[in-house]
C-alpha cells in the first residue's frame, strides 16, 4: 500500500525538486504552516532561491486540487497542502517545549493517521528532537533520505582495486612507439597501451565511473602492480606517475599519488578536484604545495576559504580588524601546512617565529588571499587556484554558489573529511562535501579521490584516533 509523507521545511528545501523523491505511487503532504515558513524564509541566498522555486512550483499547480485530494506530479505521486486537525484532543504539554509550528505539523500527521488507519504516515524532518517527540505520540518519523546523500560506507571514493594478468600489466607499463600516418615509427613520442575492461577479471561487475582511479594487481603474480585511471572507455596510464609534488615532496602512498595526478592535470581537463580523507592524510599539505609552486605562473593567484565553524561550535564573538583578521582564526590548518612547505621540515620550537613570518609573507603580499564563502555571490574567479578547506562544514545549498564562480584559468580544490562535521546543522551524510562529490561523480571535468584512514601520514596516534574514536 502507498505511503503518506508529511514534509517539514528543511526536508522540503533539500532541493528544488525534493517532492519528486518519494516514489511514484506515494502521497506527499505539506503542512500549511510550512508554506508560511517558505514565504518568510530570509536565510542564505541559495536556500532562498530553493524556497522561492518550491513556492512557484506549488503556485503552478491546480490550487483547488492542491488543497483537496491532491495534484498528480510528473512522476505519478500525489502532492497536497493540509491544515487538518485530529478529532481527538492531544495533550501538547507531554511534548515539553515544542514550538507552535512543530505542533501544527504533528497535528496534521495525527489527523491523516485518523482518516487513513491502514496506510503508513511518515513525518520527514531533519530535526532529530522533533523526530523523537513525534515517536512519543505514535507518529513514525524519518530523516530526509536522498540518493545524493549516501551513507558513509556508500559514498564515492574515486578509486577501485581490480585484477588482471601479469602479461596485461606488462603491456600496460611498456611504452609503444607511435606509428604516424605514413607508417613510420616515431620513437620520440611513445604511448602506453591501455587496458580494456574486457581484460580485467570480473570487469563487468565493476561500476566504472569516468576519472575513477584504478589500482591494478596481477592475479598470477601479486607483486606485479600498476596504477591507472578510467577515462570513460578504458584504463589509461597516469600522466604524472613518475613525478613528485613541488618542493621535493614525495607521495607517501597510493592515495597521494592519485591526488598528485588530479592536481597536476591542467585546469582545462580538471578544473575541479575533490579530495576527501581523514586527519593527517595530506590533503591540504599536498594541495598547498601544488598551489605555491603555481604562483610562478603569470597572473596566477591563490584563494583560500574555510567555513567559520569551530570544533565544539564555540562562538568567537566579535573579532577586530579587517576581513583577513576576522577570518584568520579559521585558517590555522592552512597556515600550519604553509609553514611546513616553506621550511621543508617539521617545525622546531626555536624556528616557530620565523616560520610564522614566512607564512604571513604570502598573505601580506596578496599572493594568497582570503575569500569568505559568504561573499562569493557575483564574483568571477579567473586565473586562480581556489582551495576550499573543510568543505564538509558547508551547507549543500551553498555549493552551487561556489562552483559557479569558476572561470577561465581557475582550478577549484575542495578538501574535507565527511566524518569531521562541526556545523550542527549538518552530519557525515548530509553536507556540502558529500553533496558535491555525489553530484559531480562521473563528470569529465571533475577528478576525485578519497584517501583512506590507513594513508594518514601525520603519525601513528592520529591514524589510530581517526579509526577508533
Amino acid at each position: 500500500m502507498s505511503k503518506i509523507f508529511v514534509l517539514r521545511k528543511n526536508s522540503l528545501m533539500s532541493s528544488a525538486d525534493s517532492t519528486l523523491k518519494f516514489g511514484n505511487d506515494n502521497e506527499i503532504v505539506i503542512p500549511l504552516v510550512v508554506i508560511n515558513q517558505l514565504q518568510a524564509y530570509n536565510g542564505k541566498n541559495e536556500k532562498k532561491r530553493i524556497a522561492n522555486a518550491i513556492l512557484k512550483y506549488l503556485e503552478s499547480l491546480d490550487i483547488t486540487k492542491l488543497k483537496g485530494r491532491g495534484v498528480k506530479q510528473v512522476n505519478g505521486s500525489l502532492i497536497r497542502i493540509s491544515a487538518e486537525k485530529p478529532t481527538k484532543k492531544w495533550n501538547r504539554n507531554q511534548l515539553d517545549g515544542i514550538s507552535d509550528d512543530d505542533w501544527e505539523c504533528l497535528q496534521v500527521c495525527l489527523a491523516i493517521m485518523e482518516k487513513n488507519p491502514q496506510r503508513k504516515v511518515i513525518l520527514v524532518t531533519k530535526n532529530t528532537a522533533l523526530r523523537i517527540k513525534a515517536k512519543m505520540i505514535g507518529i513514525q518519523a524519518e530523516d530526509f533520505r536522498d540518493d545524493l546523500f549516501p551513507t558513509p560506507s556508500e559514498q564515492y571514493t574515486g578509486r577501485v582495486k581490480v585484477q588482471t594478468s601479469k602479461k596485461v600489466i606488462d603491456d600496460f607499463l611498456r611504452s609503444v612507439p607511435v606509428i604516424d600516418e605514413n607508417g613510420e615509427t616515431n620513437s620520440n613520442y611513445p604511448v602506453k597501451k591501455p587496458i580494456e575492461i574486457s581484460q580485467i577479471y570480473h570487469g563487468e561487475k565493476v561500476e566504472w565511473i569516468t576519472n575513477m582511479f584504478v589500482e591494478i594487481s596481477a592475479y598470477d603474480n601479486p607483486n606485479q602492480t600498476a596504477l591507472g585511471r578510467y577515462d570513460g572507455k578504458r584504463v589509461v596510464q597516469l600522466n604524472f606517475d613518475e613525478m613528485s609534488f613541488p618542493y621535493g615532496i614525495v607521495p607517501k602512498n597510493v592515495g597521494q599519488r592519485f591526488l598528485l595526478e588530479a592536481l597536476l592535470t591542467s585546469w582545462e581537463q580538471a578544473p575541479i578536484v575533490i579530495a576527501k580523507g581523514g586527519a593527517g592524510t595530506g590533503k591540504t599539505f599536498c594541495s598547498l604545495a601544488y598551489a605555491i609552486d603555481k604562483l610562478e605562473d603569470f597572473n596566477t593567484r591563490i584563494l583560500v576559504a574555510t567555513p567559520s565553524e569551530t570544533v565544539g561550535n564555540e562562538k568567537l564573538g566579535f573579532l577586530p580588524g579587517d576581513m583577513k583578521d576576522k577570518i584568520s582564526p579559521y585558517l590555522g590548518g592552512i597556515k600550519d601546512n604553509l609553514s611546513l612547505i616553506i621550511n621543508g621540515k617539521k617545525p622546531k620550537k626555536k624556528e616557530k617565529d620565523s616560520m610564522v613570518e614566512n607564512g604571513e609573507f604570502y598573505f601580506e603580499k596578496g599572493l594568497i588571499q582570503v575569500q569568505p564563502i559568504g561573499f562569493l555571490r557575483g564574483r568571477t574567479i579567473v586565473n586562480s587556484i581556489f582551495i576550499i578547506d573543510e568543505t564538509q562544514n558547508i551547507d549543500p545549498g551553498d555549493i552551487k554558489s561556489i562552483v559557479t564562480r569558476a572561470a577561465e584559468g581557475s582550478k577549484f580544490i575542495f578538501l574535507g573529511d565527511p566524518t569531521q562535521v562541526d556545523n550542527p546543522k549538518l552530519n557525515e551524510q548530509y553536507n556540502g562535501l558529500v553533496y558535491l562529490s555525489e553530484k559531480m561523480k562521473g563528470q569529465e571535468l571533475c577528478w576525485q579521490i578519497a584517501l583512506d584512514e590507513n594513508e594518514s601520514v601525520r603519525g601513528e596516534l592520529s591514524r589510530i584516533a581517526s579509526k577508533i574514536l
